[in-house]
């Protein structure tokens, strides 16, 4: 008997567990695709925040098996006049509102083909101007996992639009100059400065205060003392042993982190 596995879409949205925004899109989705299986990466994006989006899909994609449906609805130009793109790329295909968050994705696992969702005969109708993810996004999604071909979502694409300032910056002085993009369940702040952009003993400073080193474990220091280290990501993060380093610091996303040798 052949194995047929069944077609993965994982989930990543701004939506919360508040409202039935996600409920009602899996709903969607099983019914175009009822042999799908749903994996909530995260919903719990702060709201509009596309930088911190596209930072949880560029860490995590790779962990799916190959032909997942990425579907990323962090979207606050919904009924304007953005596209909607679906794009492979490594084996996997991605459907996302084209804002910026596929930056990060693409900059390290450039495209294999873009195409502009525009194939209205797959939409829930009618359409509502304020809820692509439900009459949009999930019915594209469920077909792609059903087996659709990318290109009969529609037209090819040329590129998508670049999302500026997800690089730290390097000055003259050799200072590593970046910022706080995501802030986990327990108050540790990661970073966009990755490991490869870090000097051999690295002074770091943070919410006005200065680190010397990385330590390579959260124990390594007392209860309640802050610390430096390369997270699960392999990006640079500061964590509070013990505490919450977002309250501790009075840090927050988008605040800067400066990075120099000692």
């Amino acid at each position: 008997m052949q194995n047929v596995t069944a077609p993965i879409i994982s989930m990543l949205t701004d939506f919360g567990s508040h409202d039935p925004y996600v409920g009602v899109m899996k709903g969607v989705m099983l019914a175009r695709c009822p042999e799908a299986r749903i994996v909530d990466l995260t919903h719990d994006v702060p709201p509009q925040n596309i930088h911190a989006a596209g930072y949880l899909l560029g860490a995590n994609w790779r962990y799916f098996p190959p032909g997942t449906v990425h579907l990323v609805v962090i979207d606050p130009g919904v009924g304007g006049e953005r596209r909607i793109l679906a794009v492979q790329t490594g084996g996997h295909t991605f459907l996302a509102p084209d804002n910026g968050l596929l930056s990060e994705l693409l900059e390290h696992s450039p495209a294999d083909r873009i195409v502009s969702v525009e194939n209205e005969s797959l939409f829930v109708q009618p359409v509502s101007r304020t809820f692509h993810g439900r009459d949009v996004f999930a019915p594209v999604a469920a077909a792609l996992a059903g087996g659709l071909p990318i290109d009969d979502v529609g037209p090819a694409a040329n590129g998508y639009l670049h999302l500026p300032g997800i690089r730290p910056q390097r000055d003259a002085d050799g200072q590593v100059s970046g910022e706080i993009i995501w802030i986990d369940h327990f108050g540790n702040l990661v970073t966009n400065i990755t490991v490869d952009q870090l000097p051999s003993a690295p002074r770091i400073e943070v919410g006005g205060r200065v680190m010397y080193g990385l330590t390579n474990s959260y124990g390594n220091v007392g209860a309640g003392e802050p610390l430096a280290l390369i997270g699960s990501t392999s990006r640079l993060e500061i964590a509070v042993n013990h505490g919450n380093a977002a309250e501790s610091l009075g840090m927050d996303m988008g605040d800067p982190v400066h990075v120099r040798s000692e």
